[in-house]
């Protein structure tokens, strides 16, 4: 059960600093599964960790997306076949574009109610449980 809170107070919060640590982590997760998956030169490297820094410093500006887009492109043009990186690939993949859609709208110096994220850590959640099903099947029936 949960406290109740005066009117006007804040509940526990998160800085945006820590919403910006996950997104890089997120972003870590995102580069390591591409890479091992699909074993990229080293030319792909080098970009892929410019724009995940730049997305982590400017998640409101369209680095997510070209992030998002480089590690797919990557994926198809590497051709890797179906591998068990494909699923903490789909988990970073989605951990960063949610996170970084979240860090888009908290300014630096402000913080946001953890109770304000739980509706997108729910979505998360549920599309995870799909996602990651769908990455066991395509396993199974792939050679």
């Amino acid at each position: 059960m949960s406290a109740r809170l005066d009117p006007g107070m804040v509940g526990p919060t998160l800085r945006s600093w820590q919403l910006r640590c996950v997104l890089a982590l997120a972003c870590c997760v995102t580069a390591a599964a591409t890479v091992l998956w699909t074993e990229p030169n080293a030319f792909a490297l080098v970009l892929l960790a410019l724009v995940a820094v730049a997305t982590v410093v400017r998640p409101d500006s369209h680095a997510a997306t070209f992030y998002l887009g480089l590690t797919a492109f990557l994926v198809l043009v590497n051709e890797p076949g179906m591998s068990w990186w494909a699923a903490p690939a789909v988990l970073g993949i989605h951990a960063t574009h949610t996170l970084a859609a979240l860090a888009a709208v908290v300014p630096w110096d402000t913080a946001v109610e953890r109770a304000a994220l739980r509706p997108s850590v729910r979505r998360f959640v549920a599309v995870q449980a799909a996602s990651q099903s769908l990455v066991l099947l395509a396993l199974a029936v792939t050679p």
